[in-house]
């Protein structure tokens, strides 16, 4: 198991892990298991995903089968994708700057769908979880579910994605291998949120070196957050502690893709794709336009595969459903906010425990 692992993975305590989980030690590329688990096992402050190229099905299977086994003993909690047309292994690491736009989203269609999707219709939400149709981990993916006479109706709504401190392209990757996997997918939304600058632990004789690593303890977060400025704590999106800066966001900035007639194509910047910003300034007209338009089209589908499942009912209910799209975008920053705080203090405490 993973908590009797210590150090860097090594050709010998691989060997004792893959025994563990039953594989067959002969078929295993040790050096690309050993950088992903190593990755998942030792948690780095200064990367939020990596990306594993060159690697098997084989390999993928043998570290999901792996991370499946040891879940409860992980450091983190990670969402890990296979893309085997391009054979790369995705691993992302969760924290509270995702959740936030995830749970804004999954709260407001949620809500929306719950206001006219009756039984025997089922809405499935599948957040932080393997999409049945590819080996991707989207933050939620939502759909519906019908039965007729013979077999369940499937309809896939929406993929909500967000990036944190990630290379925008790796994600849009990953977004094309979920089209691919559900084309009929009616909406599409990226939310990308960029740091100022890539974050760095402090260096050596810096003046929060000094001042935090020499402490007998590790600070709680309350004691932690006492210790940054009036004129630091005046900013939001930002924490400076002992002259380091912890957590500083510069941008939060959607993508919307709807369907037309083909599967969505997030390579065409055309009338089906919407963009705009939340922070620095706000800009989102254009978005909450196209996610209202992506939220009538859910409501049209939805009518649809209602009235095929049920032999020419009556949907003239949810045809008539009012579609407003209401964000609380004021909330949402409050939320990135904390979020802020909550990742400045994570890494803080990453940086204590492990510095020498």
């Amino acid at each position: 198991m993973f908590s009797n692992v210590f150090g860097s993975p090594t050709p010998a305590n691989l060997a004792d892990i893959f025994i563990e989980a039953n594989t067959k030690l002969d078929a295993i590329d040790f050096g690309k298991c050993g950088e992903a688990l190593k990755f998942i096992m030792e948690p780095n402050p200064e990367e939020e995903y990596a990306e594993f190229f060159d690697v098997s099905r084989m390999v993928y299977s043998i570290v999901s089968h792996i991370i499946d086994l040891n879940w409860i003993w992980l450091p983190a909690r990670p969402r890990w994708s296979y893309l085997e047309d391009d054979r790369i292994l995705l691993i992302e690491m969760r924290s509270r700057m995702h959740e936030a736009p995830i749970q804004h989203f999954e709260s407001i269609f949620g809500h929306f769908l719950g206001g006219f999707v009756r039984r025997p219709v089922l809405i499935t939400t599948t957040m932080n979880s393997r999409l049945t149709s590819t080996d991707t981990v989207p933050d939620i993916a939502m759909q519906i579910a019908i039965k007729n006479t013979r077999h369940w109706i499937r309809k896939p709504l929406v993929i909500v994605e967000c990036a944190f401190a990630q290379d925008t392209d790796s994600v849009l990757r990953k977004i094309k291998h979920e089209i691919a996997g559900q084309p009929e997918v009616l909406m599409v939304i990226l939310v990308v949120i960029d740091e100022h600058q890539p974050y760095r632990s402090p260096e050596r004789m810096s003046e929060a070196w000094q001042m935090l690593s020499q402490e007998t303890s590790c600070r709680s977060d309350s004691l932690f957050a006492s210790l940054e400025g009036d004129a630091s704590r005046s900013y939001n999106h930002r924490v400076v502690i002992a002259g380091h800066t912890w957590c500083h966001l510069s941008s939060v900035r959607f993508h919307v893709w709807v369907r037309g007639n083909e599967p969505i194509n997030i390579d065409d910047d055309d009338e089906l794709h919407a963009c705009g910003t939340l922070l620095p300034n706000r800009d989102m007209d254009a978005v909450d336009t196209m996610i209202e338009n992506g939220m009538v089209m859910m409501r049209d589908s939805i009518a649809i595969v209602c009235q095929e499942a049920a032999l020419g009912s009556d949907v003239t209910t949810i045809q008539d459903t009012v579609v407003a799209f209401s964000p609380d975008w004021d909330g949402l920053l409050m939320q990135l906010n904390f979020g802020v705080a909550e990742i400045a203090y994570d890494r803080y405490h990453s940086w204590y425990n492990s510095s020498p």
